[in-house]
């Protein structure tokens, strides 16, 4: 098959283009620019012109390409595949479903509306989602654990890495609590976090926090291994990429993850909602390596096992193979 891949959200879609491939598929990733993303949404109106000429560019390569199936990345940008009448599969990624405004809202119901299949990444979304689709399936993110590997063991680091962004959407202020508290309490344990969140002023003030600028996502697994546990997301109660890539790594992930039954075994996260909970976890398991290496090694294996870079893929694969049969068999009785 012939298959693309549009928009590449936290890299699912090269990780998902890599496995296709292996599966012997052709397949393109076609990157949007997605100009003024960043706008506040009252002010997107202003750049449509320009969203709608890349969108008819991409439509062009996408015809051009004679693709079978598209994989589109991110709810709105669904339209695409409206506007350029072709089957595609729409993958929800968070903000997408859960900050609908009333610029994007008929814009989203249109393309999940129109796709031929709908997934979503993370299990808090099927609240979001199945209200509009309900037959749309939770789909794991990819992760590639050749990448995403141990590359010291989790008991030869005390120090600890914030893994996710230092936004309220990831509970910010919840982890700040438990820095502020771990400064007083412990200021020994040494804490890494990645600038650029809203946040950031805040955790550059306390003395046991380091703050490193942006990485390129190749650096990460060096720079996850360089410390023994892990700080991610702690208010929707799912994880991200950035957590998931950390548990590959064989790292103890301290955070809160509440949807029981959307896996078959529960994840072994180390779980901490707030920041008495959080400073608790990490100061328990800096003072335990042993844990720090049961917990990582169980962790790495859950990831391998669910997060499967081929399983995820397959799947992919065999919505895609039905989507082509559907429509030749509507062809032929059309």
């Amino acid at each position: 098959m012939r298959i693309a891949e549009i928009n590449d959200i936290a890299f699912v879609a090269s990780d998902l283009a890599k496995g296709l491939r292996d599966r012997g598929h052709d397949v393109a990733v076609i990157r949007p620019r997605l100009f003024g993303g960043r706008l506040p949404w009252m002010v997107k109106p202003v750049v449509s012109p320009v969203r709608g000429a890349e969108w008819a560019q991409i439509i062009r390569k996408v015809r051009q390409g004679k693709f079978d199936v598209v994989h589109i990345h991110y709810a709105y940008l669904g339209m695409i595949g409206v506007l350029g009448k072709f089957p595609y599969i729409l993958h929800c990624h968070g903000s997408d479903v859960r900050e609908i405004t009333s610029f994007t809202r008929p814009m989203i119901q249109r393309a999940l509306r129109g796709a031929e299949k709908v997934f979503y990444a993370t299990p808090d979304l099927a609240a979001y989602v199945l209200e509009r689709r309900p037959d749309a399936e939770f789909l794991p993110n990819p992760v590639d654990s050749e990448v995403f590997r141990p590359i010291e063991p989790a008991a030869a680091s005390d120090s600890v890495f914030i893994c996710c962004s230092l936004n309220d959407i990831k509970g910010a202020p919840r982890i700040l609590d438990a820095c502020r508290r771990l400064a007083v309490l412990r200021p020994d344990i040494k804490i890494t976090a990645i600038s650029g969140g809203d946040y950031t002023a805040e955790f550059a003030a306390l003395p046991n926090v380091t703050l490193i600028p942006h990485q390129p996502r190749n650096h990460l697994p060096e720079i996850i291994s360089q410390h023994g546990v892990v700080i991610g997301q702690v208010l929707l109660g799912a994880v991200g990429m950035a957590e998931l890539e950390s548990m590959a790594c064989a790292r103890p992930v301290v955070s809160w993850f509440s949807h029981r039954g959307a896996y078959e075994e529960f994840p072994p996260f180390v779980r901490a909602v707030d920041g008495f909970d959080i400073a608790t976890a990490v100061a328990r398991l800096v003072d335990d390596a042993s844990e720090r290496t049961r917990i990582g090694d169980a962790s790495r294996a859950w990831v391998s096992k669910y997060h499967n870079v081929d399983t995820v893929s397959g799947r992919v694969e065999r919505a895609a193979e039905q989507i082509i049969a559907t429509n030749q068999r509507h062809q032929r009785t059309g």
